[in-house]
């Protein structure tokens, strides 16, 4: 937001407050995609942010680790809000914060040992969370099944870096081998539709 409202990029007059749109994209994987974990974490260790390039290209790895476990989806939700330019910001850090509060800590804030996030009753579940803010519209199908779901992943993990204001992927639990039971997925995450 910041390399956008200060001028750094040519493309828009900012000086219009150019609308905004920011997208929230969520996964409900069964637990037997742990694999994912190590995969996100290594994203997310090797992510250069500050590059157009290179936050088009985070948005593009998690989007295809997704692709390439359609047999662990089973729960899917999103949507896309649209702001002006100067509102969009904070509505962007409104919907990361509520994301990040669900989680009881987060194991790559910069600690060396990432303790148990569930300790009672059996993990089953995983839920990855992409957040993009792009200039100009950008909406995401409504997701009522796998297919919907398919598209959605394919059209937010090809947003050009030049289109990305910020993004952030999150996903819970972080630490290797925890999962997250039914009773937390649907307290915590009941906009969720079954795909």
């Amino acid at each position: 937001f910041r390399r956008v409202t200060s001028g750094e990029t040519e493309e828009v007059s900012y000086s219009s407050n150019p609308s905004v749109s920011v997208t929230r994209l969520q996964v409900g994987l069964l637990a037997q995609a742990r694999d994912l974990q190590p995969e996100l974490n290594r994203i997310a260790e090797t992510a250069d942010t500050n590059s157009p390039a290179g936050r088009s290209e985070v948005l593009q790895e998690a989007s295809l680790a997704l692709l390439r476990h359609p047999e662990y989806w089973v729960y899917a939700g999103g949507g896309t809000q649209q702001a002006k330019l100067n509102s969009a910001e904070s509505q962007f850090n409104r919907l990361s914060l509520a994301e990040r509060s669900k989680f009881s800590k987060e194991a790559l804030s910069g600690e060396d040992n990432p303790t148990r996030l569930i300790s009672e009753g059996p993990g089953e579940y995983i839920i990855v969370t992409l957040l993009a803010a792009t200039l100009g519209k950008c909406e995401i199908p409504a997701i009522n099944n796998a297919d919907d779901l398919r598209q959605a992943l394919r059209q937010i993990g090809s947003l050009g870096g030049e289109q990305l204001l910020a993004i952030e992927v999150l996903w819970t639990p972080q630490a290797s081998g925890d999962t997250l039971t039914s009773d937390d997925l649907f307290a915590e995450y009941p906009d969720l539709k079954l795909v």
